[in-house]
């Protein structure tokens, strides 16, 4: 009896660890056909919100495409109502649900922006433009003057508030109907830089008395018709000095053409400065200091200059 009732017992444990076996690979099917579930719960979800992005990029797409046909073209007239309906009922049928949508940028000019919407002005931009072109325009008529005026010589004149009276053509004219001398063979007259020069060209076998004599007479009969206080003369008007001409006389009997012809010339000048008091004579054909200018006439080639004479007289 004792063993049939271990027997019993045995077969119950047996079938008890069996059902507890049983009962745990139910459970670990439960679990793995929820996982699976979950599982294909996930990949569905992600399935369709794919699809609904897909969907809503594809009807963005569409939506645009539609607003830029019926949007005007610049420059051209407006579409016709037709069109515009059937985009506006294209759109309503693509769009089942209301997606936000960006908004398209317009084509059109500024030219045809509301009035409301005024440019605001760059002041910077204009200022520079006006610093620049300011100077540039300066120089370009600085350029334009001078390429006008470079064919035309700057006169300028040293004589200005000077020369007060002035010595005219008739005055000149005068003088030399005048200037007339049974010893002179011809006389010049010429009026240059403020300076009444007269030339007289005396005869040739006069001496130096007789050609002294036909210059004093010339300086008296200029001094006649022009009086020296006046021409020949520099005034004062209070502190500014008014400049007058210069008078110079000259009287010679030849022009020596051979170096012969140079002892017997006789050159004589009377020059009357308007800043001097009175005139002075001069003998031109003769020299101050004979023995410097025999020096410079007739210079002494025999003994050229060497290299020891220049170390010589640099030394010294």
């Amino acid at each position: 009896m004792k063993e049939q009732e271990v027997k019993k017992r045995h077969a119950i444990g047996s079938e008890t660890n069996s059902l507890d076996s049983d009962m745990k690979t139910m459970k670990q099917w439960a679990d793995e056909s929820r996982q699976k579930e979950a599982f294909k719960s996930t990949n569905s979800k992600q399935s369709t919100v794919e699809n609904k992005l897909t969907s809503k990029k594809q009807k963005t797409v569409e939506n645009k495409e539609n607003e830029k046909k019926s949007v005007k073209p610049v420059g051209h007239a407006s579409t016709p109502k037709k069109e515009a309906t059937k985009s506006t009922s294209q759109s309503k049928l693509t769009k089942p649900q209301p997606t936000p949508t960006k908004k398209p940028r317009s084509n059109q000019s500024p030219a045809n922006h509301s009035k409301g919407t005024a440019k605001k002005p760059n002041y910077l931009l204009w200022v520079t433009i006006g610093v620049i072109a300011i100077p540039c325009l300066i120089l370009l008529y600085i350029f334009l003057g001078s390429r006008e005026n470079s064919s035309e010589p700057v006169v300028g004149s040293r004589f200005k508030n000077a020369l007060d009276p002035k010595i005219t053509e008739e005055d000149l004219k005068g003088l030399e109907s005048s200037l007339v001398f049974d010893g002179a063979e011809a006389v010049e007259i010429n009026l240059k830089s403020a300076t009444l020069r007269i030339n007289i060209n005396a005869k040739d076998d006069l001496k130096q008395d007789a050609i002294q004599k036909l210059m004093n007479d010339a300086y008296a009969k200029v001094t006649e018709k022009l009086p020296v206080d006046k021409y020949f003369t520099n005034k004062k008007d209070g502190d500014k000095v008014i400049k007058m001409y210069d008078l110079e006389i000259s009287a010679y009997n030849y022009i020596p053409k051979k170096d012969e012809e140079k002892k017997g010339q006789i050159h004589l000048s009377k020059v009357k400065n308007s800043s001097a008091d009175q005139p002075v004579d001069d003998i031109l054909s003769t020299p101050k200091d004979k023995q410097s200018a025999e020096e410079i006439l007739n210079p002494d080639t025999s003994n050229p200059p060497t290299n020891d004479n220049k170390q010589q007289t640099e030394g010294e």
